[in-house]
Parts: C-alpha cells; structure tokens; sequence
C-alpha cells in the first residue's frame, strides 16, 4: 500500500507542472500578422493523372478551373490576405469525374495566424473559415426538398419544391439551401429549373404507393417466418417449455395472425389509393397533364400528409408550391460544347452564428463570396 502511494504521488509531482505549463498556454489570433497566398497550378496535369476524362474535356474543365481560381485569386483580402493564410486548390474525386457532367472543386481556405505561447514563431491555425466554388455541381440537389428520400426510395427523377430565390442578377441566382446562402453561376440561357408536370406528379404518387405495397409485403412476409418458427417450436418436446412458455408462444402466433390480417387491408387500401391516381391519370386532358404541378399543403387528402391528388392547386392558379425538376435540357452534351456550365458557390466554417457576429477571418470570406466578379465567373464558363 505504501509503495503503491509512493507511485501515485510521484505521477502528481510529474504531471503537476505539466498542468500548470497546459494552464499558462496561451493562443491568440493576429489580425495584423502578414499573411500568403497560395494557389494551385497544373490543373490539367492533375485531371490528366487521374486517368478518367478524355484529354479535351480535361483541357476545358482545367481552362475553366483555373480562371476561377484567377478571379478568385483578384479579391482584395488576398492581395495580400492579413491575419490569414490563403490557399486556392482544386479538388476531385474519381466518382464526380466519371459523372456526364463532370464536376471539380476549386476550394479557398483561409486559416488564421495564430501567436502560441509555447512557441516564438507564428503559427498557422487549423480552423477558419473556407469558401466552395463547385463546378457542375447538381449533385447539390441530391436532398433538396421534402421529396427527395421518396424519388430515392422508389427511383423516381428527382423533384422538389422550387427554392424562393433571395437574390437574383443576369449572372447568378441565390437561395437559401439549409439555413445558408447558396449561389449559382450558369453558362447558357436555358433555365435551371422547369415545373413538373401534373402528370409526372401523380405517376410519383403511384410509384411511391407501390413502394408502400413492397415493404407491406415483405412485413407480411417476416412475420410469416417467424410465425412458422414459433409453430416448430412448440412441435418439439422440450423441458423448458412448460405451459406458461407454451401459452406465450400460441399467443404470439395469434398476435402474428392479427399482424398480417391487418397488414393485408391496409395493402388493400393502398392499391384502392392506386386505383384512385390511376383513374385519375386515365381522365386527365392534354393540357391538364403537362400544367404545372401546385400544392397548397394546407388541404387535406384523405390522410396523405403531404403530396396528394387533393391537394393540387386548380390549373392557372397561383397560389401554392410549385414543384420543379432539374432542366434535362440544361446542360449542352454537344460536341464541342464547355466541360463547365455551372458554378454553385457557398461558404462554412466551423463557428455557429457568424453571420450575427463575423470575426475578421469570417468577414472576409463573407465579403469574398459577396463581391466576387460574378460577370468573369459566367464567362470562365465560355
């Protein structure tokens, strides 16, 4: 016992002025320190060694990179950055390359420079605050909206609510994408956006309810084994069931009848909903099947809580959401046509409530984002 406090007592006496060194670090930021900026080159070397694009839409994608990070390289907090380091880079991976249209990164990080007490140089921060410039970044849309998880379920083209836009120039579209600015430069003069059709909407209706009539079945279909499970057990003589254990068991295969008769009518109501959007698709006129598709939530639809036959706004109306798709005539697979025709541009940083109360680091990538050359940006695309 004696030896075993001795230890102890040694480790405190070690660890103790170690404590005091961690309690006495000091780490501050130095908005005045000089700062550099870095930027990648050799943008197409780095596509080329990837191995994926062909050599031309390497050469356009990279020509296109590369007078991004150009303008991105114009802005006055990096000429030159202070209280920062600045690194400008391109980014991809080999599943975005792959795409039909494929997509690169190009990053700005800003990291602060930083006085550690431990040490007489400055140092180089691992936190800051970065700005994304991706380019032909649909996969933005992925989880847009209240109806993206159902179009996934049941592999049906993706659809959403059309976003409000809150700023909007000849050169870039923004709106709010989860809580945080999102703007998009596009090459061309074909819209991003088209509505969906009403048609196109009650056919996703029919695909998600025969989705609901696959996972029923499939319900039905585990109960059933283990039903089947239960009913070999009891038919095997066994010291450990005794009749209190028998008795749980038979009522647990009544339970599972219960089970799969109840599942069997709501199936049954499910294809009775289907027969109701079918009739309804067989009925529609031309006009009314490719109008615009509008939904005013505030409507009830024989308890379908959201997306429904009842809830679709009359033709001509207004009022409602609008729901959109992604143009497929967007993007220009012609020969010769720009790798690059669209830019998406959004910024993070780790901090929660910059916007209320931006440190200096934070108010430069704000104010990067906000006055970039958006003109030079749509034309990089050209």
């Amino acid at each position: 016992m004696k030896a075993l406090l001795k230890k102890v007592s040694f480790v405190m006496v070690m660890l103790l002025p170690c404590a005091l060194l961690t309690a006495q670090v000091k780490i501050e930021n130095l908005p005045d320190a000089p700062g550099k900026l870095m930027r990648k080159h050799n943008t197409v070397s780095f596509l080329n060694s990837l191995k994926i694009l062909p050599v031309a839409k390497a050469f356009s994608l990279a020509n296109t990179a590369d007078k991004v990070m150009d303008i991105v390289c114009q802005s006055p907090h990096l000429n030159p950055p202070v209280g920062y380091n600045a690194k400008v880079f391109v980014a991809a991976s080999h599943l975005e390359l792959k795409e039909k249209e494929p997509a690169l990164e190009v990053i700005c990080y800003l990291r602060y420079l930083t006085k550690d007490s431990r040490y007489t140089e400055i140092k180089e921060s691992l936190d800051g605050a970065d700005l994304y410039l991706y380019i032909n970044d649909f996969a933005l849309f992925h989880q847009m909206g209240n109806y993206w998880e159902d179009c996934s379920k049941t592999k049906f083209p993706l659809f959403f609510e059309e976003p409000a836009l809150t700023d909007s120039t000849n050169d870039y579209i923004e709106f709010q994408y989860k809580g945080d600015p999102v703007r998009i430069v596009m090459a061309g003069s074909k819209p991003l956006f088209v509505p969906l059709t009403r048609k196109e909407f009650v056919q996703f209706l029919v695909a998600r309810e025969q989705y609901r009539i696959k996972n029923e079945e499939s319900s039905i279909a585990d109960i059933e084994k283990n039903k089947k499970q239960t009913q070999e057990t009891l038919a095997k003589p066994a010291s450990y069931l005794t009749d209190d254990v028998k008795k749980a068991l038979a009522d647990g295969i009544t339970t599972s009848d219960k089970q799969i008769m109840q599942t069997r009518e709501e199936i049954k109501d499910i294809r009775e909903q289907i027969n109701r959007y079918q009739q309804y698709l067989s009925t529609m006129t031309t006009a009314e099947a490719a109008a615009p598709t509008r939904l005013d939530y505030n409507k009830k639809d024989d308890g379908v809580a959201m997306g429904g036959i009842g809830q679709l706004v009359p033709i001509g109306r207004k009022e409602g959401k609008l729901l959109v798709k992604l143009n497929p005539s967007f993007y220009n697979h012609s020969a010769g046509a720009p790798v690059a025709q669209m830019i998406v541009l959004y910024y993070g940083w780790p901090k929660v409530g910059f916007a209320q109360a931006p440190d200096f680091l934070q108010q430069a990538i704000m104010d990067i984002f906000n006055n970039m050359d958006y003109h030079q940006l749509k034309e990089s695309m050209k």
